[in-house]
């Protein structure tokens, strides 16, 4: 099942306070002191909820990542991580990458920019100006970490609410032979939303139907009436495979 395109307007977390409005109303989360402790504290919350298992939530961890920004392998992987996940979700075209070295903080920044314009993020401080400054100061980089948290945030609610359909691998031996026992009894498709109870409930009975219309004796008597056990299974397939020794 094909993941849907990203919303044309995500709407972005609260970064932890009331900030001032940008050029275009884009909301900025307040940048004081006090306020970027709050907000990394957010986001390693949000971390720990969303599963992540890395590095930056050992204690300070976190505030160094955020302070050496594109320039910190470790902040690459976070980010990169986190839109690995949102594309569980969302048919996102742009990749973001870690990095190896601070060396590669240019392309790091090349590929984020990239990502925010495909997904219209409102922050105007992480999308204007300079690409490659973007992402040099604490705040900025956990105003980056906040907004992809929160998208991934409100993209796994959506999900548990409408979980995507799993289609069936129509290429697999089982398929094809399940396939096979439908045409041969004249069955229509079935609904997507069928059971599997349901399903072979549906071949039990068209196949007793089947039965009931042919003549007395057509059907010859089953070949097996004991219980087929995994053992037993092993001894059929055994001799399938070499006939001449017996079961």
């Amino acid at each position: 099942c094909e993941a849907p395109d990203m919303p044309t307007k995500q709407k972005a977390a609260d970064g932890g306070g009331a900030g001032a409005e940008e050029d275009g109303g884009s909301p900025v989360p307040a940048t004081g002191s006090g306020t970027g402790r709050v907000m990394e504290n957010d986001v390693l919350d949000s971390l720990e909820d969303l599963g992540y298992k890395g590095p930056l939530l050992d204690h300070g961890a976190l505030e160094l990542a955020a302070v050496d920004g594109a320039a910190s392998p470790e902040y690459t992987k976070l980010c990169a991580w986190l839109v690995a996940e949102l594309k569980a979700f969302y048919k996102l075209i742009e990749n973001v990458n870690a990095t190896a070295s601070p060396t590669e903080a240019e392309e790091f920044h090349l590929e984020i920019s990239g990502l925010l314009a495909e997904m219209h993020c409102p922050y105007t401080v992480l999308t204007t100006g300079d690409v490659t400054k973007r992402l040099l100061n604490r705040n900025n980089c956990l105003l980056l970490l906040t907004y992809l948290i929160s998208e991934l945030e409100s993209s796994r609610m959506l999900g548990v609410n409408n979980p995507p359909k799993k289609e069936p691998d129509k290429t697999s031996h089982y398929f094809m032979e399940l396939k096979t026992i439908c045409i041969t009894l004249g069955m229509s498709k079935p609904p997507d939303n069928i059971t599997m109870f349901q399903f072979f409930s549906g071949i039990e009975k068209k196949l007793k139907e089947s039965v009931s219309k042919v003549p007395p004796n057509h059907v010859g008597k089953p070949l097996v009436k004991k219980n087929t056990w995994p053992t037993s299974l092993g001894k059929i397939r055994s001799h399938q495979s070499n006939p001449r020794k017996g079961i």
